[in-house]
């Protein structure tokens, strides 16, 4: 883990062989299924990352990152494309381009059913699972709905919070999805869930904080109690305003030992040199 004083140095290469990409225009070797809305926000999207004109493979970033992304949280799920960029114009700062895009849509599929694998295992006790409706209801995205990627990912995200608050602070949850039908464009998601090691706290140490603020801090991160690190987190956004630097994960290390599902917590808040 690096150290939370530590600044990266800047990149000579960055420095002297950067500039940035201005996507002006979209242009498709066909039809498309998607607005001009749509295709305006991939655009506009894109010119707020920082793509580098200098970097031969921003086109396949681009592609992968924003033009195909869009396709997926539409439900295109087969989506095939290639994108060649030309440049329009540029400067020292910045190079404008047309980009021509082929897309291959295929069918728009919605979600059958969403099912989870691993939820009773009996190594973790069944009083630490969950029901499978709680796990359901953290996928936002309802059977019948367009197939959104991006909903998927959050819904990992929030299963990961689910099962981080509970001390399994090593969970994964591995999609697989299942096409039921091709005439009938639709999916099947199951997810892999594996909780692996519950964790404890162990010894606990902190480091220039406020008497009372550690009191209070220390309510939620008692030791032999289970580690929660979402409670931490959210301890942390609601007291950001009296701690005395802005916290943040490099704030705290967490030293686990997984043969003793033990988490020893460092909570560091000294000023940097």
């Amino acid at each position: 883990m690096p150290d939370r004083c530590s600044v990266s140095a800047p990149s000579s290469k960055v420095d002297s062989a950067w500039r940035k990409v201005i996507i002006k225009r979209i242009d498709f070797g066909g039809p498309i299924r998607l607005s001009k809305s749509d295709v305006a926000g991939i655009i506009r999207e894109a010119n707020k990352t920082m793509l580098n004109a200098e970097d031969p493979d921003w086109i396949k970033e681009f592609t992968e990152a924003n033009l195909r992304e869009a396709w997926l949280t539409h439900g295109y799920f087969k989506v095939y494309m290639t994108a060649q960029a030309g440049s329009l114009s540029g400067n020292s700062n910045e190079e404008r381009f047309l980009v021509a895009a082929q897309v291959e849509e295929g069918s728009q599929y919605h979600l059958r059913d969403i099912r989870f694998r691993g939820v009773t295992d009996t190594r973790f006790g069944d009083d630490l699972t969950f029901p499978e409706a709680t796990l359901r209801a953290a996928i936002p995205i309802r059977d019948g709905e367009i197939f959104n990627v991006a909903l998927i990912r959050n819904g990992i995200e929030a299963l990961t919070k689910l099962y981080n608050s509970k001390g399994y602070i090593n969970f994964a949850a591995v999609p697989d999805t299942e096409v039921v039908d091709d005439l009938r464009p639709l999916i099947s998601l199951v997810f892999a869930l594996d909780p692996e090691q519950q964790f404890h706290v162990g010894k606990v140490e902190m480091m220039a904080l406020d008497p009372k603020l550690e009191a209070r801090l220390r309510e939620i991160v008692r030791p032999g109690e289970i580690f929660n690190p979402e409670a931490i987190k959210h301890f942390f956004k609601e007291n950001k305003s009296v701690f005395p630097s802005r916290p943040s994960p490099e704030n705290l290390r967490v030293l686990r030992n997984v043969k003793a599902g033990i988490a020893d917590l460092t909570f560091d808040f000294r000023p940097c040199p």
